[in-house]
C-alpha cells in the first residue's frame, strides 16, 4: 500500500512539474506579443504624429509665403498718397485720371514773356512734385495789343496763359490794353479741347495804374466763368522786380507758383 501511495504521490509531483513548465512559456510569450502590440501602436502613433506635424509646418510654410507674396504685392503698389492728384477743376481732373490710368502724363503748356526766369519751370516742377504731371515751356512775346493766335503743342491737354499784364506796362499800352485779344485765344485753345487758364501778373512796379489793371482783370475774368489764377495780392519783404535782367525776383516767382499749385490742386 505504501509503494502505491508512493507511485502515486510521485506521479502528481511530476504533473504539476510539467504543468508548471508548460504555463510559463505561453505566459511570457503572450507578455512578449502584448509588448510588440503595444511597441506597434506607439510607433504608428508616432508615425501618425509626425504625419500630422509635417503637414502642419508645410500648411504653415504655405500661409506665410502667401503673406509675404501679398505683402510684396501690396509694397508694390504706389499708394494713393503717392500716385493719386486730385484737380480743383472737374474737367482737368478727369483728363488727369485718364491719363494715369493709361500710364501717360498730363501735359501741361505754359505760355509765359521774357519777364518769367529760366528757373520758374524748374521751381514750379518741384512745386507739384510729381511725375504724372509735364510742364513744357512756351515763350509768348507779344503784348495784348499785338497779339495773335497762339501756337501750344498739339498733345497737350491744359494751357497756362500768362494775362500779360506786365508786358503791356512794360511796353507802355497799359492804356490800350486789349482784353478781346486775351479771350479770343482763349476761346480758341478751349475749342480745341484744351482747358485753358488765364495767369495774372502780380504787381511787380507798384505802380496804382498796374495794380488798377490787375484788379478790374481779376473782377472781369472771373465773373465771366474764365479760369483765372490772381497774384495782385503777392507780396514779398525784398525787390519785386529785377530791372538789371528785366524779370520777376525769384520771391514773386515763388509766391506765384504757389498760387498756380493751389489753384489746380485740391489738397
Amino acid at each position: 500500500m505504501k509503494k502505491v501511495l508512493l507511485i502515486v504521490a510521485l506521479i502528481l509531483f511530476a504533473g504539476g512539474l510539467y504543468v508548471n513548465f508548460a504555463m510559463n512559456p505561453s505566459t511570457e510569450q503572450a507578455s512578449l506579443t502584448n509588448e510588440t502590440d503595444t511597441s506597434d501602436e506607439t510607433a504608428v502613433n508616432e508615425d501618425t504624429d509626425a504625419t500630422s506635424d509635417a503637414a502642419d509646418e508645410e500648411n504653415d510654410t504655405a500661409e506665410n509665403e502667401g503673406d509675404t507674396a501679398e505683402s510684396d504685392e501690396e509694397s508694390s503698389e504706389p499708394s494713393d498718397d503717392e500716385s493719386q492728384i486730385s484737380f480743383n477743376q472737374e474737367s482737368l481732373d478727369e483728363l488727369y485720371n485718364e491719363a494715369v490710368e493709361n500710364n501717360e502724363t498730363l501735359i501741361i503748356d505754359v505760355l509765359l514773356p521774357s519777364y518769367y526766369t529760366e528757373e520758374f519751370m524748374t521751381n514750379m516742377e518741384a512745386q507739384f512734385d510729381t511725375d504724372t504731371i509735364q510742364f513744357n515751356r512756351v515763350d509768348l512775346t507779344n503784348n495784348t495789343t499785338t497779339l495773335n493766335e497762339l501756337s501750344v503743342n498739339d498733345n497737350s491737354d491744359a494751357v497756362i496763359i500768362d494775362a500779360l499784364q506786365i508786358l503791356d506796362y512794360n511796353d507802355a499800352v497799359l492804356p490800350e490794353r486789349d482784353e478781346d485779344a486775351l479771350t479770343t485765344s482763349y476761346m480758341n485753345l478751349y475749342n480745341s479741347d484744351k482747358v485753358v487758364m488765364l495767369l495774372g501778373n502780380a504787381n511787380v512796379h507798384e505802380h496804382v495804374n498796374l495794380a488798377n489793371v490787375l484788379d478790374e482783370d481779376a473782377t472781369y475774368f472771373t465773373d465771366n466763368d474764365y479760369y483765372y489764377i490772381d497774384n495782385q495780392d503777392v507780396s514779398v519783404e525784398g525787390e519785386y522786380y529785377d530791372y538789371d535782367n528785366d524779370v520777376m525776383t525769384s520771391e514773386v516767382e515763388n509766391e506765384v507758383i504757389g498760387n498756380i499749385h493751389n489753384f489746380l490742386i485740391s489738397e
